[in-house]
């Protein structure tokens, strides 16, 4: 023999609670929403400022190996006027790169 199903239960047990005591549980179930709710709010800001790091530390390594690479052609450049013109090395009068 198996007992019945809850449900036929749930009309008996909804009038054992107490008013109060439904009144706290619902309370409890409300404050138990709401948490979760904040939480899944802290996560997806938590995300966000995440993402938004990583793009601001993205942009700031690219700037750098632009700006790395510039200084690299630059002594390139120089170091191939040089190689050109190396008698006017030898006699001091070599005139700088410009850009």
């Amino acid at each position: 023999m198996t007992p019945p199903p809850l449900c036929d239960f749930e009309q008996l047990i909804d009038t054992k609670i107490k008013p109060e005591d439904k009144k706290e549980m619902q309370y409890m179930l409300r404050w138990a929403a709401e948490n979760k709710e904040r939480m899944e709010k802290r996560l997806r800001e938590e995300a966000a400022e995440k993402e938004h790091k990583e793009e601001e530390e993205r942009r700031r390594l690219g700037a750098e190996r632009e700006e790395r690479e510039r200084k690299l052609e630059r002594a390139r450049r120089e170091k191939a006027a040089i190689e050109e013109n190396l008698d006017a090395l030898r006699k001091g009068n070599l005139s700088h790169c410009t850009q």
